[in-house]
């Protein structure tokens, strides 16, 4: 036999080149499909997909090798290796296959490239291992060829594996496949040569054998074809089914939805971002571009250009962002879209809430939080809040703390409804009177208040200006309604803290209230010990009633006919511990405004009548009642209840009532007296000449006695009005059969001169100061001149 040498391509067959070409396009096709399962497979089934595109790769790669080598036509003695041939089928699945299918699930574009690159390495390795198989022949191959048909594997496939598979058409990755795996094959074929012996015919067993190898190669593409197509199939339905999900979510979803891609190409959206855009049916189509969109929604809103490119420019800075996107877009009507952009791979999801109705909810409950539903006002949060940013600014403000005065009259006369349009209309006039200088609000009840910026006399001014604006009659249908009004003021300048500053407003107000009302108060140091001292006082007050720190005087009261003791007053005196005595000017007016008054009178009561069922049958006590006591429902129970514990006649107690008491409660004060003259008790009108004087009084309540007034007695020998206002009182008194006694019997010459005006009876020091153990006196033990 003759040895020649012969090239792969000058004896290459064109049916063979074509069906190796036809064989690696289909195994490309084939691991293009199952790359596209195998990204959409879930985490269990996604490892066995992986290994079926290994094998597949693999093999195909194999079989379009040794498809060539059937197609070659030479007359030389060829043999392969049986070993050597199997190791480069699974050198083909472990170089190709193994990374081909890595690159399916590497998510960033340098790991697939990497990875396709490996896999377009692998093949020359695979081409080469193939190569090996060959026996019976000397074979020499380009290391030129080799180099160039390695470098083409790689890149074309690097190329493959990291281009965008959603953008990119899977006829180019099939091509790039193609020519990475013919490419390499053939371009190192064309730099090998062949040297051997040279026979007659071709030896059938060889090209038997390798029939066989490609045909075992080709039954496993088909295989993994046809099992490519039945989880094709099987995804195909589901992802049938899945769509329909996904419409029939779409639709009935109550958010808008939009998808982006990267390109700015609308992929997906549904009806109800249609409707939310006021965007008309068919408006909107998949595939349109990002700002075709937006021109559109700009139309149907009303926007002009350049409303629409801020809008364009905002969705473009959110796609590209690497976090999410939350705002929230006013229309022109009104209405509020919440809107959510979620970047992607590829883009970038939106989603659009109509939150109008939410945002009007959270609006009236921050009314509802931070204003009073009556007036219109700030409510007491808000004014907590505006106080302590003030305080936190270091900003001086005036607070001016307003308490309605008889609102309460107004209430109980006229009713609620009445007395919340009264508030209204207070709440009214004050918006009026601050303006821009202060903020106002209702602190609660009928307390209004100013918080304003001005400093210390203007915020008197305006304080001086509200309470004459709120006396102001208020006209209510056929109604008209007179109140007034009491205000504290204390300024920033004088307090701490927000909280002190609304304290030492109360304390002014307090002061105002207490002087006479109907007036403003400014807080002046020294209020808040006084304030507290009074508390003190109180609490000491308690326990002195608990442990009987009181005791009575009694003052003679002595008839100017004969001279005689008629009775005594009884007068309460406070023997404290450490204070000593207390006079009853600063402990009484304390218990009328604490209420204490009431228990504190019930044991005058009790101990007045106990002392005077002692006393000779001709004398009687008498013992004044407040003006808290006669508003009290128990008096009658505790007038009741004294005489019976000490067996006291009802004639020997005597009842004495200042005028204060008659104009604050007219009928029930009726009631009362006519109550306690049926059960046979006498009634006094003290201090009468003072105060709310009327001789109306006089003819329509039931009073046995008229006391005048100390102030008359005192100036009536200097005073001629003084004088006159006595000898008034004293004819009117005979006139209406009422016995009068003059108060405040200091000197003879005093004495002398009310027994010349006809009075019944007199009480003072002359006649006797108050004792604690009363004496009987008569006019023979007196000591004045007669």
């Amino acid at each position: 036999m003759q040895s020649v040498s012969a090239s792969f391509l000058d004896s290459q067959s064109p049916s063979f080149v074509l069906a190796a070409a036809t064989i690696c396009a289909f195994s490309a096709w084939l691991i293009v499909g199952l790359r596209g399962q195998a990204e959409i497979a879930t985490t269990s089934l996604k490892r066995w997909w992986l290994l079926v595109i290994a094998v597949v790769a693999g093999i195909g790669v194999w079989t379009t090798h040794f498809v060539a080598m059937l197609g070659y036509r030479t007359d030389i003695v060829l043999n392969y290796h049986l070993e050597t041939t199997v190791i480069s089928a699974a050198a083909a699945i472990i170089a190709v296959g193994i990374p081909l299918a890595l690159s399916t699930i590497c998510t960033q574009l340098w790991m697939r490239f990497v990875a396709g690159a490996a896999a377009g390495l692998g093949i020359g390795v695979m081409h080469i291992t193939g190569m090996a198989a060959l026996e019976g022949c000397n074979q020499s191959q380009s290391i030129g060829f080799n180099i160039v048909a390695c470098l083409v594997g790689v890149i074309c496939m690097a190329m493959a594996c990291a281009l965008p598979r959603r953008a990119n058409p899977p006829v180019v990755t099939v091509s790039l496949v193609v020519v990475a795996v013919c490419g390499t094959h053939f371009l190192s074929l064309a730099g090998t040569v062949l040297v051997g012996e040279q026979v007659d015919q071709l030896l059938p067993g060889i090209q038997g054998a390798l029939s066989v190898l490609t045909a075992t190669g080709a039954a496993i593409l088909l295989l993994g074809t046809f099992l490519a197509m039945s989880a094709a199939k099987r995804f195909e339905t589901q992802e049938t089914l899945h769509t329909r999900v996904l419409a029939t979510a779409l639709r009935n979803m109550s958010n808008g939805i939009l998808t982006v891609s990267a390109t700015e190409v609308i992929e997906l959206y549904n009806e109800r971002l249609c409707t939310m855009l006021n965007l008309a049916p068919g408006t909107m189509t998949r595939g349109m571009s990002l700002t075709a969109y937006l021109e559109q929604t700009g139309s149907a809103n009303g926007w002009d250009g350049d409303r629409v490119a801020r809008v364009l420019a905002n969705h473009r800075a959110w796609i590209v962002k690497d976090d999410e996107t939350r705002v929230e877009h006013v229309f022109d009507d009104g209405r509020i879209l919440s809107i959510v952009c979620q970047p992607i791979d590829d883009g970038a999801v939106l989603t659009f809430d109509d939150v109008t109705q939410a945002r009007e909810a959270q609006r009236e409950i921050s009314q509802l939080a931070y204003q009073d539903p009556l007036t219109g006002l700030a409510n007491r949060r808000s004014l907590v809040e505006h106080m302590t940013q003030a305080s936190e600014s270091e900003q001086p403000v005036t607070l001016l703390l307003i308490d309605l005065d008889r609102f309460k009259a107004v209430n109980d006369t006229f009713g609620h409804g009445i007395g919340d349009r009264l508030l209204a209309g207070v709440a009214e006039r004050l918006n009026e009177m601050v303006g821009e200088i202060g903020f106002v609000a209702r602190h609660g009840g009928d307390e209004m208040a100013v918080l304003t910026r001005v400093g210390a006399e203007a915020s008197e001014t305006l304080a001086e200006h509200i309470v004459a604006e709120i006396e102001k009659p208020y006209t209510f249908d056929d109604l008209t309604v007179v109140i007034g009004c009491s205000i504290g003021v204390c300024g920033t300048e004088e307090t701490s803290s927000p909280a002190d500053l609304m304290q030492r407003a109360d304390i002014a107000l307090y002061e105002a209230k207490r002087h006479g009302r109907g007036r403003a108060a400014r807080y002046t140091p020294g209020m808040m010990e006084a304030i507290a001292d009074r508390h003190l006082l109180e609490n000491e007050l308690r326990i002195a009633l608990a442990e009987n720190q009181f005791y009575l005087a009694f003052q003679p009261i002595m008839a100017l006919m004969d001279d005689s003791i008629v009775g005594f007053e009884a007068l309460i005196r406070w023997e404290h511990p450490t204070r000593g005595t207390v006079s009853p000017a600063t402990f009484i007016p304390l218990a009328e405004e604490t209420g204490l008054i009431v228990s504190i009178g019930r044991w005058v009561l009790e101990e007045a009548c106990r002392q005077a069922i002692t006393w000779p049958t001709n004398q009687h006590v008498a013992v004044n009642v407040s003006a808290v006591q006669f508003r009290s429902p128990m008096l009658l129970a505790h007038v009741t209840s004294a005489l019976a514990k000490s067996g006291l006649p009802a004639h020997r107690l005597e009842i004495e009532l200042t005028e204060t008491a008659l104009v604050e409660n007219g009928p029930q004060l009726v009631h009362t007296l006519s109550s306690l003259r049926q059960l046979g008790i006498k009634i006094a009108m003290d201090d009468f000449g003072t105060g709310y004087s009327s001789f109306a009084h006089l003819r329509d309540l039931p009073v046995d006695r008229i006391k005048i007034d100390r102030s008359f007695v005192a100036s009536a020998i200097n005073d001629k009005h003084s004088m006159a206002v006595i000898k008034a009182i004293t004819q009117m008194g005979r006139d209406m059969s009422i016995p009068t006694l003059a108060e405040g019997i200091e000197d003879a010459d005093q004495l002398s001169l009310v027994r010349s005006f006809g009075c019944d009876a007199a009480q003072g020091y002359l006649i006797g100061r108050p004792e604690r153990a009363p004496l009987s006196l008569s006019h023979n033990e007196l000591t004045y001149a007669a």
